[in-house]
């Protein structure tokens, strides 16, 4: 790992919350029931279309879990338990996405795809269960939709199928610290069960993505790989540290056993499909 991959947070410096960090361009608003957050997102939503780098996200206070529970979780509306997208019970915290990006489910989807597609050498690709945006609850009552989850159909003993081994997140690069609140809950909440977080930062403005890859190492969450993609003039792709590699180990809990098993490497041609893929519906 070069250095300038290196980034740490100390899960013990912020407690049980993963939400509370959160800042611009993210807003907040004081939850007061169905109704007004109905109100807030639209009125966010008409933001969002004036105003280039209004975020996509809306951050929710003062939600209880008794609240969560009865107005997002078991709610008989589809909107509203479609569109949270993370629950922070230790600061009565909902992060709310108002609008999923074509952009967003692209590189989404295209990475879930040619993972699996990386796995047909070795002979594993059905051996692997993806659950998509499922629910995960934790203990404390927190909660969250990742973009994608992975994990083996066959699991070491004592171990249930409660939390993925692998997630991946992804969103635009205007919100660093919302994808680091991602890694943080996966890493820290499920008690070391999620073994690696992937994280895809999509630029806006200009065609740009970034890989990251976080796991904990000693009560401290690790960034291990960074992963660059770009596009220069004469439409010239330029990736930097590549590969960008995932455990065997972390995706099936065990070592490899015979010789075809081995780490899942993104390589240029796969990094490039997948950026070309967000680039053409971003206009780059």
């Amino acid at each position: 790992m070069s250095s300038n991959t290196k980034s740490e947070l100390d899960t013990k410096a912020y407690g049980s919350s993963f939400l509370d960090d959160l800042g611009p361009p993210i807003r907040r608003y004081p939850y007061k029931g169905t109704k007004q957050f109905l109100e807030t997102v639209e009125m966010e939503l008409s933001r969002q279309e004036e105003e280039f780098e209004a975020s996509e996200w809306v951050l929710f206070t003062k939600v209880n879990a008794q609240t969560f529970r009865r107005d997002f979780l078991k709610s008989n509306g589809n909107i509203l338990q479609r569109c949270w997208k993370s629950y922070d019970s230790s600061q009565h915290l909902l992060l709310v996405r108002m609008t999923v990006s074509r952009a967003h489910e692209i590189a989404a989807h295209v990475f879930e795809r040619l993972f699996f597609k990386c796995l047909q050498p070795m002979g594993l690709d059905n051996r692997v269960h993806t659950f998509g945006s499922a629910t995960c609850k934790a203990e404390n009552g927190s909660a969250k939709q990742p973009d994608c989850q992975f994990l083996s159909k066959r699991l070491p003993r004592a171990r249930t199928k409660k939390w993925p081994s692998v997630v991946v997140e992804t969103g635009f690069s205007e919100s660093p610290s919302k994808l680091m609140s991602d890694a943080r809950f996966w890493l820290s909440e499920s008690s070391g069960d999620v073994q690696m977080v992937i994280t895809i930062k999509i630029g806006r403005s200009s065609p740009h993505i970034v890989l990251e890859a976080w796991e904990r190492v000693n009560d401290r969450i690790q960034r291990q790989q960074v992963v660059t993609i770009s596009k220069g003039e004469n439409n010239h792709v330029y990736l930097r540290n590549q590969p960008f590699t995932i455990s065997f180990n972390k995706l099936f809990l065990r070592p490899p056993s015979i010789p075809k098993e081995k780490n899942i490497s993104l390589d240029d041609d796969i990094l490039k499909e997948i950026a070309e893929n967000v680039w053409e519906e971003q206009g780059f």
